[in-house]
């Protein structure tokens, strides 16, 4: 079972979860000239009302309050208009249900009133019946006395749940959105696809892309174990020293510290001592992160390549370490060919993430995994190799029952390359 950074994730609605803030913006845009005649304003000038009330967007525009309820008429028509322009953000429904299924609680805290929802219709609801499955709470402004900037809506929902600060990431695209999450005292992720602010902030995440939140949510992170540091930063003293000491009494200094590295990381793990010795052993020089790459091969059924190891009879994508005279995409394909018998050509560069911040058990030394989505080409696989007993394509409910090596690949992972070759809009993971 997953162990969850944040048991839960709230989410912004519009601009987060909905590309909606043309239609929003639009709607406003036409209320000006309608009433106004014209206007300096243009639709990208009204951006900055993206997480604002409706009442106060309009105050601050000068209108009269004794107007609003003619007003968000007027405004709430127009959004119907451009209705067909709302929609999700690519990958975004996919990822949801991911985090459901995972154990996350879902919630939404949102600027959207349930005035304006009842006007518009069930698109503009607080929680819209194509987001029920997977959302049961939602916080909008009129539901809380102070809504977004001020941390009054997080602060029901944990009023409501009894979620505690440290167990909630909240994901937005505004400065509003940011200053709920930090005035509530909760970790905020920023979802770059939708944002459109100027200045930059410091915040727990930044999200290029939805799927982004699964690698955050999913993240063992084992730099936040003091042990691991201890036993990280001692085995590259160690290391550094043999790489660079001419002392013959240094050395054994040097190599004393590498086997207290050991004895440490022996200690926490419940791997087999040859193998962590085997570990150490590998990485010499200075101390930096090794490469390894995976192909995500994946046929016209929308089935992933999968090889059985022979010596660990697990299941992997074919891949390995990343040979000194090879780029990313050159391993990939030597791996695939040398594993799964297949030649195949790079597609697209899907993540690039710290292994030992997903896959178990941790490593003494930086580990950096590329994987790489393939298309298929001629296949011509030997029954049984060297390295690999059993070859063949899987379906996404078909890796769920594959008893996979998670020192190289997990089932979050797998997901992953299914999303990122389902996606026509896919933009690379970069931790």
């Amino acid at each position: 079972m997953l162990k969850l950074r944040y048991k839960h994730v709230l989410f912004d609605l519009d601009g987060t979860i909905y590309d909606s803030l043309y239609a929003n913006t639009a709607a406003l845009y036409d209320l000006l000239i309608k009433e106004r005649g014209s206007t300096t304003e243009t639709v990208d000038s009204l951006y900055r009302y993206a997480a604002t009330p409706a009442y106060e967007s309009l105050i601050s525009l000068g209108f009269k309050s004794e107007d609003y309820q003619r007003l968000i008429k007027i405004w709430c028509d127009g959004v119907i208009r451009y209705g067909s322009n709302v929609k999700p953000f690519d990958g975004m429904l996919s990822v949801l249900s991911y985090l459901k299924n995972a154990g996350c609680a879902l919630g939404i805290i949102t600027s959207r009133d349930r005035e304006s929802a009842a006007m518009i219709g069930p698109f503009a609801a607080p929680i819209p019946p194509e987001l029920s499955l997977y959302f049961k709470i939602a916080i909008c402004s009129s539901d809380v006395e102070n809504p977004k900037p001020a941390p009054d809506s997080i602060l029901k929902y944990m009023n409501i749940t009894g979620a505690k600060r440290e167990e909630i990431l909240y994901i937005g695209d505004t400065l509003a959105d940011f200053e709920c999450a930090r005035d509530s005292g909760v970790d905020f992720g920023l979802a770059v696809w939708g944002s459109h602010m100027q200045q930059s902030i410091s915040c727990a995440h930044y999200f290029l892309s939805p799927w982004d939140i699964v690698n955050a949510i999913s993240a063992l992170d084992p730099y936040h174990e003091q042990w691991f540091l201890w036993a990280h930063e001692i085995q590259a003293i160690g290391q550094i020293g043999l790489a660079y000491t001419k002392d013959k009494f240094d050395r054994e200094r040097f190599i004393r510290l590498r086997e207290i590295a050991q004895e440490i990381m022996q200690t926490h793990l419940d791997v087999p001592v040859e193998k962590l010795k085997e570990s150490f052993l590998f990485d010499k020089g200075y101390p930096t992160p090794k490469l390894d790459t995976r192909g995500a091969v994946f046929n016209d059924k929308n089935e992933i390549l999968m090889v059985k190891e022979t010596m660990s009879g697990l299941w992997n994508l074919p891949g390995g370490w990343c040979d000194e005279n090879e780029t990313i995409f050159s391993n990939t394909l030597k791996e695939v060919l040398e594993e799964a018998g297949m030649q195949v050509s790079p597609v697209k560069l899907i993540a690039l993430v710290d292994r030992n911040r997903h896959n178990t058990p941790p490593f003494p030394y930086g580990v950096l995994k590329a994987f790489v989505l393939c298309k298929m080409g001629p296949q011509h696989y030997v029954s049984q190799s060297d390295e690999t007993v059993e070859c063949g394509f899987f379906s996404k409910e078909a890796i769920k029952e594959l008893n996979l090596r998670n020192e190289t690949n997990t089932y979050e992972q797998l997901l992953m390359c299914f999303e990122a070759h389902e996606s026509s809009s896919w933009v690379t993971i970069v931790e």
